[in-house]
Parts: C-alpha cells; structure tokens; sequence
C-alpha cells in the first residue's frame, strides 16, 4: 500500500549544511544561547551564531565555553571566551545567557580538523560591530529598502563617517538587559 508524503525535495536545499565554511569573517548574530552541564560535572555556555548576509546567509555555527571545569585551564579560557564575547557585544556585565540572545557580533572562524569526525569551525574571535542598539536590532529584524549611496561600498547598516544616521540612537531603557550592572554568574568564584 503506497503512504502519502506530502514531502517536495524541492523546497529544501539539497547541499550538505554541515560542510563547513570557509575560513574567514562572518557578520552573525547570537540565536540561541543556553547554559548546559558537562559529562563531568562542570558547566558551559553553549552559542549558536546565524550568519546574517553574503553567500552563507543564515547558516549557522557554534561554540561552547566552560564557566566551571575541573581544569582550571579549560576553565579560564572559556571564561576569556566569555568575556571577548561580552566586550564585543556592548554588554560587559552579563548575569543571564538571554542577554546574549539576539546580539550581532563580527565572528572569526578557522576550519579545525576533528580526528572523530572530520573537518569543521572553530570560532576564534568575536569583533563587535558596534550594531547592538535595540533600535537597530530591531531594523535588522525587518529588513528595509534604502537608497543606494553615492560613493560607498558599504552595506546599509555601517553609516559612512559624517553623515547623520535616523533614527537618533539612545540610551537603552532602565529594564533592558543593556543597562544592568550586576556581575556575571560566571564572574567571582
């Protein structure tokens, strides 16, 4: 007896996702941002970062980050990690892993060849963008026609030096995550 699907390969892209990318720079923005357990009792920030333009445009890529680990090696890097990741986000003072939810960050990847499993990317550095304005988040959310400039060869997001940007930027609210001061959970021991 035959079984309906209601299944079109064509809506789907065919191309394997988990290639990865090339070596380089992406623009991205945090999409997913959880605090896990490890096999070994420890605990990480676990990150997914959605690739926002260019030829790889809402791919996705990873990296995890130990905040408490019986290496006290592993265990600084990952808290280093943190704190790079913080700075390049405008938001030094993080106390909850929501307040990296939804927050762009230049990322550099390299390609790290894993004996188990073969080739994939690593981050290695998060540049911040200045972009994490709520008013801009929230433009990035709905993508908006502009005029192309004259003379620039920047994307609409990056305003040329000397040319005024609109909306005026402002001060984040007194709620939002932004405009908190408290020290991280994963801060002082």
């Amino acid at each position: 007896m035959m079984a309906q699907l209601g299944f079109n390969a064509g809506d789907y892209d065919p191309t394997d996702d988990f290639e990865p990318l090339p070596a380089g720079e992406y623009l991205t923005m945090i999409t997913e941002s959880t605090l896990e357990n490890t096999k070994t009792g420890g605990r990480m920030v676990k990150l997914a970062y959605t690739v926002m333009e260019g030829q790889f445009e809402g791919r996705k890529l990873w990296s995890q980050h130990n905040i408490e680990n019986r290496n006290p090696k592993a265990e600084e890097i990952g808290r280093k990690e943190l704190s790079r990741i913080a700075h390049a986000i405008g938001q030094p003072m993080i106390n909850d892993t929501d307040q990296l939810l939804q927050q762009i960050v230049r990322i550099r990847i390299v390609i790290k060849n894993d004996p188990g499993y073969g080739p994939k990317n690593e981050v290695k550095k998060w540049i911040g963008t200045g972009n994490n304005h709520p008013s801009y988040q929230q433009q990035a959310a709905v993508p908006q026609q502009q005029a192309p400039q004259q003379g620039t060869n920047r994307p609409p997001y990056q305003a040329p030096g000397g040319q005024q940007q609109a909306p005026a930027q402002q001060q984040p609210p007194a709620g939002h995550p932004a405009a908190q001061h408290n020290a991280p959970p994963w801060g002082a021991k």
